[in-house]
């Protein structure tokens, strides 16, 4: 760190440079990868089966002719330059909002952070480092690593506040984490990390007032191309101010409530333990936002107990925190943008079918007339959350209470959604799900997984390109 700096902000040190120096020089850590294994390949399955999406189609017939290069869009043979490239996997990766989440920022990291990586990983080879050996798998598993603690622990620092105001935190905290995998992959230095930082906080913006429209997963774009800019950028020479991140009047400070002890407490806490050891993450296994998982297992559960009697229900009522059914605005959906936010179709659809995937959402489940019945039938009572420390509140889950004809009433409630730390999906379904997006054999799930040991990463994803 040089000596002129000292006249600077004290976030400098305290905060902002402590968390680029945590990036450019962390140790990685093994015990994790066999969970990074799991969601990068989760992830990329996402990419690959949201190539097709009419979003990814529209936005690569906007950008191809201007944009050329020879970074894969991978899952459509076509390419683009590094920093577009990186937009469109993570368009393609958010599309069908079938893509991991992590708790503490609530965010959808892997979206975002594995296109941004993988830009990176064949930019650096083409040339910011053409005479070193690509990156491996390792590298990119400790790279993806360090991005996500900065989205955990700035996620510890902002709160589920942030999300509740209105921000999208996957394009906000996303940008950031993006930024910081970045520079870690390009082996940037403590001060070339931090203004990458704080590049990325210049275009750190979405908002959750977009979800239901296409702008949703562009802004999840957007932050893979953001983070992977302001890492080219700082490694060029470029700056931001170094405290712009933590400071009252910069990222943290204007889009939460600013919090001196909680910042304290990141510095101590990065990597100790790792925010991917301490909360874990996500996998989905279903293509619909995150907030209707809980109730669409509890759904599961009510379905074994309602034994085909669905033409006999004549309520179904809902309740869960306020936050999260803000999210969810959509009661019969136009769309599938609309239908992936509409809690009263995703649940309808598991109590008819006891499933949804890719083919449902092909086939326009939301069209169907007996969902539309239950959808005319369903009522949501918000309430306050209790506690916006925490994402699943165990005092507050998700309840659903069925009505029948003859007055009898069916109930289930559900804290911990499948596909959570707590409640993890099994690995045959996991397996389900990448051949549900991919089309690839059910036995090629745990062949990708290999990834990880590969010496060239670069190579070994170019061959789904």
């Amino acid at each position: 760190m040089s000596a002129d700096k000292d006249h600077l902000h004290p976030d400098w040190q305290n905060h902002g440079y402590a968390l680029a120096q945590f990036v450019s020089e962390a140790e990685g850590n093994d015990d994790l990868l066999p969970l990074i294994s799991t969601a990068i390949t989760d992830g990329f399955a996402c990419m690959l089966g949201g190539a097709s999406s009419e979003v990814t189609g529209q936005l690569l017939d906007a950008l191809v002719p201007s944009y050329g290069g020879d970074t894969p869009v991978y899952g459509t043979g076509k390419s683009l330059s590094p920093s577009y490239a990186a937009m469109v996997n993570a368009v393609s990766a958010h599309a069908l909002d079938f893509d991991d989440w992590e708790d503490p920022g609530n965010t959808h990291p892997t979206a975002v952070v594995l296109p941004c990586l993988l830009a990176v990983a064949s930019h650096a080879c083409a040339s910011l480092r053409p005479s070193a050996l690509p990156p491996s798998g390792r590298d990119f598993a400790h790279a993806y690593a360090v991005g996500l603690e900065v989205i955990m622990r700035l996620g510890e620092v902002l709160t589920l506040d942030h999300y509740a105001r209105g921000y999208h935190a996957t394009a906000t905290l996303g940008a950031i984490g993006a930024a910081a995998a970045a520079a870690r992959l390009m082996r940037l230095t403590p001060d070339q990390t931090l203004h990458a930082l704080s590049l990325s906080v210049s275009q750190a913006i979405g908002y959750t007032g977009q979800f239901g429209a296409n702008a949703k997963a562009l802004q999840a774009g957007f932050a893979a191309r953001a983070g992977m800019e302001s890492a080219v950028l700082a490694a060029a020479g470029m700056t931001g101010q170094p405290h712009i991140l933590t400071s009252r009047r910069g990222f943290v400070g204007l889009m939460g409530n600013y919090d001196a002890d909680r910042l304290d407490q990141m510095v101590a806490t990065l990597g100790k333990p790792w925010g991917l050891s301490r909360y874990g993450i996500v996998i989905k296994p279903w293509p619909s936002c995150g907030y209707t998982h809980r109730v669409m297992t509890a759904a599961q559960e009510a379905r074994d107990k309602l034994a085909g009697r669905l033409d006999e229900i004549t309520a179904i009522h809902v309740t869960m925190p306020d936050y999260h059914y803000a999210i969810l605005p959509f009661g019969q959906p136009n769309d599938q943008n609309e239908a992936l936010f509409s809690l009263p179709a995703c649940l309808g659809q598991i109590l008819i079918e006891g499933r949804l995937t890719t083919a449902d959402l092909r086939a326009k489940f939301w069209h169907n007339k007996t969902l539309k019945r239950l959808i005319t039938l369903t009522t949501v009572t918000p309430q306050p959350a209790k506690n916006m420390n925490c994402n699943y509140d165990p005092d507050q889950p998700d309840r659903i209470a069925i009505t029948l004809v003859d007055g009898t009433k069916i109930e289930a409630s559900c804290v911990w959604p499948l596909g959570s730390p707590q409640h993890p999906m099994a690995e045959e379904t996991h397996a389900a799900k990448f051949h549900d997006l991919t089309h690839h054999p059910l036995s090629a799930y745990s062949q990708f997984r290999k990834w990880i040991d590969k010496p060239d990463i670069v190579s070994y994803f170019r061959d789904y390109h």
